[in-house]
């Protein structure tokens, strides 16, 4: 429980990066690597190590080239335990959003170099006598990342590519059961974005909002084992959840607030409505 307001888009846009040093490749700043892993790359082919940039060597000038060379090292580091939540699924690096493609990494390793990631979250909700309820999911305890928090209805990470719309509909069927005739019209409704320190990495976040209303009297229902539970609660106890306390995995809370003010729930003189409205896309450059 936190002890007064929580002020989630700066939380979520904090970090000190005289911590970190960027990550160049192809000409390009595509993240920050953590100072504790500069020995495990120095002296690296297909690196070139200073105390201004890890440089992905220039002589790798192809996507194919480039990624290989951090398929190398990704398996690697695995091996030596240093990747915690090994997905086995690849993500565009990009030096920004809707960037050009220059590598594709192992998402686990993503976290690592600080890379841009990019991610769909759905808030699923019903109405009841005009009242809006939100359909709200528990991460399950094994999740490699923030395990047992509060979540979005449905959310996943966009992999290489992937369209973020054939993303949310298969997320949607997988995590709550959502049939896809249900899903088939959706349209992101909003963006936020996050760049933050967490555990001595850098998170750089550009997530993709969808909104669906749901018949009163859909149940979702969990297929993949990535939610231990769903929970379907008045949107006054998601706000006071989302301005009070620490429940929500941290950038759920940015979409919740975005959710707020879109709907008209937050508005001028609620004390998180100015910081929400000029935080929540403040980018990940």
């Amino acid at each position: 429980m936190a002890a007064g307001p929580v002020d989630w888009p700066t939380v979520c846009n904090t970090r000190d990066l005289g911590r970190y040093t960027p990550f160049v490749g192809a000409g390009t700043h595509l993240g920050w690597v953590p100072h504790d892993l500069l020995p495990q790359l120095r002296g690296r082919a297909g690196f070139s190590v200073s105390n201004d940039a890890v440089v992905l060597s220039p002589t790798l000038t192809s996507v194919a080239d480039r990624s290989d060379v951090l398929a190398h090292l990704a398996q690697e580091w695995r091996d030596e335990g240093l990747v915690p939540g090994w997905r086995d699924e690849s993500y565009d690096v990009v030096p920004y959003a809707g960037g050009p493609v220059v590598c594709r990494m192992e998402r686990a390793v993503t976290r690592l170099f600080g890379c841009i990631n990019r991610g769909v979250h759905l808030n699923g909700y019903t109405r009841d006598d005009g009242q809006l309820r939100m359909w709200v999911a528990r991460r399950s305890a094994q999740k490699a990342t923030f395990p047992g928090l509060l979540d979005q209805m449905v959310a996943g990470g966009v992999g290489s590519g992937l369209s973020l719309d054939s993303v949310i509909r298969r997320e949607a069927q997988e995590e709550a059961g959502i049939p896809a005739g249900m899903t088939a019209d959706l349209r992101v409704a909003s963006v936020v974005t996050m760049f933050m320190e967490h555990q001595g990495r850098i998170f750089r976040d550009v997530e993709y909002v969808y909104d669906l209303e749901l018949p009163s009297d859909f149940v979702p229902s969990n297929a993949d084992a990535e939610v231990s539970e769903f929970m379907q609660l008045p949107m006054a106890e998601v706000l006071r959840l989302v301005a009070q306390t620490t429940q929500f995995k941290p950038d759920c809370n940015l979409v919740i607030l975005d959710f707020g003010i879109r709907h008209d729930l937050i508005r001028p003189g609620d004390p998180t409505y100015r910081p929400a409205v000029t935080k929540l896309r403040e980018g990940v450059s």
